[in-house]
């Protein structure tokens, strides 16, 4: 099993802050439940998840409409935030791969 290891910056504009001091940044694991792979994530604890969610389904070629993205047994929303969802280092996302057909 291979993992790797993503740095996602974002912009504190959006968030009001006049702050020069940088971000808290958290680490966030990216778990498949199909292969087991795990991918690792630095991200702003107030960005939104969007960021993250976007560097996996690009770095995984993955169409985002099939993928669901699964904390503390609930679906995130990408506009949710880390702080928002009180996530703590190394806290590990799981990921749901919808299979097509029917």
């Amino acid at each position: 099993m291979v993992s790797s290891s993503t740095t996602i910056s974002a912009s504190c504009a959006s968030m009001g802050s006049a702050s020069l001091s940088p971000q808290k940044k958290i680490t966030l694991k990216v778990k498949s439940q199909q292969d087991g792979g795990e991918d690792v994530y630095k991200i702003g604890y107030g960005a939104h998840l969007k960021k993250l969610m976007d560097a996996y389904c690009t770095k995984r070629n993955l169409d985002k409409g099939t993928v669901r993205f699964i904390f503390s047994y609930k679906e995130l929303k990408p506009r949710q935030t880390p702080a928002q969802l009180m996530m703590e280092e190394g806290d590990i996302i799981d990921i749901v791969t919808d299979q097509g057909g029917g």
